[in-house]
Order: C-alpha cells, then structure tokens, then sequence
C-alpha cells in the first residue's frame, strides 16, 4: 500500500499535545479524513519569578556576549524572545542561530532571527530534512567552539546531549531555562471519562509519553495502551516500548509530516 496516499477516513487519532500547539496537527488530521480528539497531556508554564526567573534575566542581559543561540523548541523561541524583547529591543549582532526541528527555525524567522545555513526550517512530505541534535551538533559552526559561548534556551531538565557535547569541544555553556513542563491538572480525569477507544495515540516528547504511561494507570484505562502509539523519535519509541506500550512506532522527528508518515505507515502495517 502507498502510504503517503492512505486514506485516513474514519481513523481515530488521540492527540496528547500541550493545548496551545495542538491545533494544527488536528487540522491536517481532520483535513485527511480522520476523526481527532484531543486531551492535553502536557503543559508548558513560563518561569517568571524568584531566583529562576532572576538567573534568566541575568543571561538574556548579556546576550550579546554569545557566540551561538540554541533554540531547542518552539516554546523556546516563544518564550526566549519575550524575555528578548524585553531587554533587547534590536537583536544584537554577536550571536549565531540555530534550531532544533523545521518548525523551531520557521519560529525563529517569524521573531526576525535568521537561523545558520544547513538549519533553515525546511521540511520534505516526511520530514526527513529537518534539524535534531545529531544533525545540530554536525554544522561546520559547532564543530571547533573552543573558548566560544553558547546559550541554550530550553525547558527545565531537557535532554543533555547539545550541552554536554559542545563543553566536551570547548565551549562554555550556559542554560536558559524558560518553562516547566507539567502534567494539566484535569488531565487523569479527561482520560478516565474519554469515551472512546482510539485508533492511534500520537505523543510529541517523551515528557507527554511519561504523562500518557502515567494517566492510564492512575484512571485505570489500559485499553488506550494497545492502540497504536506514534512517538517523535526511536529514542522515545524505545523507552515506550520498555513502559509495556505493544504497538510503538517512531517517526524520524516531531515534525508533522514525519509524524503522518509514521501514523500512515503504522496504520497500513497494521491492516495488511
């Protein structure tokens, strides 16, 4: 079967995304025919007070001083120039840009912020073009950052690969840290009253996975386990897999026409 061609038609997806970023992938959904529901399993809130917000206004105060700035998601574009905004109101021409993910450097280019050559923000029908860490961590600029500085600006204890491979090259890292994610405090209830048994589950972080494994225990709604589960990367599919979900399959990246294509080529593996 010609996966970029199956018809979603009365497929039911579950949808986990964060409520504020989960509207278009529900539209391209619903655009292909399936039926999409939506429980947020995952929340983004801004740090904005005390020591955290205080060690946040100190970096962005000496943003001019950094070589590099590492934007790991859309909410860390969001979030990163609102503090940005704030203090700088012209960006400063000492650091370069770069982005995890096509939508994070389309993001940065809506924020005036032009991202490094090799990390522009395309994205192919799979999504196969797009920038994760590997591919970050491969461009000429980061290749030798002996003495340089490097900003990133992420969510509280987000994954360590960029940073720790870029001090292991010599450079000084410092971590913007601009939100934590949390699990919706309605969350376990919204699961344990959905009304439906869904065809596929998608999950865009391991953090929503997490949250997913954890509100089907706690609402006693095991069934949602054995629906086929769309995750954005094998390292995510992987730890999916060693929570006891059966029917994993993992996308090359985040992006939405990576994580079509997996839900297509999933759903097509499935009824063949």
């Amino acid at each position: 079967m010609a996966t970029a061609n199956m018809d979603l038609s009365g497929i039911r997806i579950l949808i986990t995304r964060p409520a504020h970023q989960s509207g278009g992938w529900r539209d391209l959904l619903v655009a292909e025919g399936a039926l999409a529901d939506t429980i947020p399993l995952l929340d983004i809130e801004p740090i904005d007070q005390g020591d955290r917000a205080q060690a946040i206004k100190s970096l962005i105060l000496d943003f001019d001083q950094f070589d590099h700035a590492i934007f790991v998601s859309q909410n860390a574009v969001q979030h990163g120039f609102d503090w940005l905004d704030n203090y700088w109101p012209q960006l400063p021409q000492g650091p370069r840009y770069y982005a995890i993910g096509a939508a994070t450097a389309r993001a940065l280019r809506a924020r005036g912020a032009v991202p490094e050559a090799g990390n522009t923000g395309e994205e192919g029908e799979t999504g196969k073009s797009t920038m994760d860490s590997e591919a970050l961590l491969a461009l000429p600029s980061l290749l030798q950052p002996q003495g340089e500085r490097v900003i990133l600006f992420r969510g509280q204890g987000g994954r360590p690969l960029i940073g720790s491979a870029l001090e292991e090259r010599g450079a000084r890292v410092d971590y913007c840290e601009l939100y934590q994610r949390t699990l919706p405090g309605d969350a376990t209830e919204q699961v344990r009253t959905y009304g439906h048994t869904p065809d596929a589950i998608t999950v865009h972080s391991g953090e929503t996975l997490d949250n997913l494994h954890r509100v089907i225990e706690t609402s006693a709604r095991d069934s949602l386990r054995h629906a086929v589960l769309i995750c954005p990367s094998e390292r995510v599919a992987s730890h999916a897999r060693a929570l006891g979900f059966p029917r994993v399959h993992a996308a090359v990246n985040a992006g939405d026409g990576a994580m079509l294509a997996a839900l297509k080529d999933a759903l097509a593996a499935d009824h063949s």
